[in-house]
């Protein structure tokens, strides 16, 4: 858009249309069927999910981008002076390219959207990319197919970040990254679809907690062949739960007294396998989030190939997808398409092998002919060598006489009028020329 009509915003940029949700209303929570509510806030609480969304935000946040063109030849070359680079290492006055990646990824995980306001120049040109927290967030569809964000500022930095939009902002000025989305506009919140998967671990942790507050063991009756009087009951009971109850107080001796027996309850068979429970609902919650259970730390009895394997398919199934859809979002939201430009993220950090294999691969790569031994020094943050830039190849791919073996091969230059060249002789007029027959 241009100046003027970011100066003369169309009449139609009113805080008006019908809201779009995403499975979960702005600034709210939706109740699983355990009974309790989950947010972006509770759903953190529990280790699998924030230890799935923590560590798949910062592998995205690891990958390093880069603006590039196209020379005439096919190759990107990179482009540092596009604005979109600049914002790249250093999005707004807060924030560093990997925290502020962090932090959008790690809403869009949990909420299935991220968003960003873009803060502009009088050019045009952005300048700044400010986080929303989705759940600050609610988009609105316009009768005319236009569509707005109504953002609830938090905070006075983003009040004041955010003074010169309207409540409504334009959707050409936010950087808006969805996931997988049932209308176009907003895409399903992901702890809206998995609530009850984590609901369920939200509710294991808090009766493992109650149960730890209650003694730490099973629960038991107080017995006795004499009938108690309400007071007598209830001051028995308390001076019992002040023996047993938190874990300071385990071993402690208690003094019984009325005749008192305790009766221990035997665990039931639901009660014994509540680690098999909790451990399933890791499973359930890394499928909901693309992680493979060793990264989370649950040992995968199962696995049959490598860590680097592994790594590797990690990578490619959920990472790479992650960093394919954010590289054409950034695209399409700076129509770098239009200037010849696109955007790259460089996966080799989340791939980076031991140095034994990271030597032999370089050794492949050089003696191969298939790079230079600086491109290889330089992934390995390694000075250049004199002579390292040049690539050589190997001298049994060579062809039969050539300069590599020191003669010229058959029928190399121009042969002298009316006469043929012998075999791997050097081609030179008059010498080693074949008679006519």
């Amino acid at each position: 858009m241009g100046l003027f009509g970011r100066m003369n915003p169309p009449k139609t940029r009113a805080s008006s249309g019908a809201p779009s949700y995403g499975m979960i209303p702005p600034l709210g929570s939706v109740q699983s069927a355990s009974g309790l509510l989950v947010s972006q806030a509770t759903a953190m609480t529990i280790s699998a999910v924030y230890r799935a969304v923590a560590l798949r935000a910062q592998d995205v946040a690891r990958c390093r981008p880069t603006v590039f063109a196209l020379d005439d030849k096919g190759t990107p070359i990179e482009d540092d002076s596009h604005p979109l680079a600049k914002l790249m290492v250093n999005p707004n006055q807060v924030q560093t390219w990997f925290e502020f990646l962090r932090d959008m990824w790690v809403a869009l995980l949990l909420r299935g959207n991220a968003y960003a306001a873009i803060l502009r120049d009088y050019r045009g040109n952005p300048t700044k990319l400010i986080y929303i927290n989705p759940d600050a967030v609610m988009v609105r569809e316009a009768s005319n197919g236009e569509w707005f964000y109504n953002v609830n500022r938090i905070g006075l930095f983003q009040i004041a970040m955010l003074r010169d939009f309207p409540v409504a902002i334009p959707s050409e000025d936010i950087l808006h990254i969805r996931g997988i989305s049932f209308n176009m506009l907003v895409a399903a919140s992901t702890i809206g679809l998995a609530r009850d998967s984590i609901g369920l671990a939200m509710g294991q942790n808090l009766q493992a907690s109650r149960w730890i507050g209650n003694g730490a063991r099973p629960s038991g009756v107080l017995q006795t062949d004499r009938k108690l009087t309400d007071d007598t009951a209830k001051r028995l009971k308390a001076s019992w739960q002040d023996y047993q109850r938190g874990v300071e107080n385990t071993g402690n001796t208690a003094v019984l007294e009325e005749g008192l027996k305790w009766q221990p309850m035997q665990l039931s068979a639901v009660d014994l396998q509540f680690i098999n429970q909790q451990q399933m609902s890791v499973q359930d919650i890394a499928r909901f989030f693309g992680v493979p259970t060793r990264k989370l730390m649950q040992p995968d009895t199962t696995r049959g190939s490598t860590i680097i394997q592994e790594d590797q398919s990690y990578v490619n199934e959920t990472v790479a997808p992650d960093l394919e859809m954010l590289e054409q979002r950034l695209v399409k939201t700076f129509e770098l398409s239009d200037e010849g430009l696109g955007v790259d993220f460089d996966t080799s950090p989340l791939l980076r092998a031991d140095p034994l294999t990271r030597y032999n691969l370089g050794r492949i790569l050089v003696t191969s002919g298939l790079g230079s031994t600086n491109e290889w020094r330089r992934g390995e943050r390694l000075p250049p060598v004199p002579g390292g830039d040049v690539v050589r190849a190997p001298v049994n791919l060579a062809a039969l006489g050539s300069d590599i073996s020191g003669t010229a091969p058959d029928a190399a230059g121009r042969p002298a009028a009316g006469n043929e060249p012998a075999p791997a002789v050097p081609n030179v007029e008059g010498e080693g020329a074949l008679e006519d027959a």
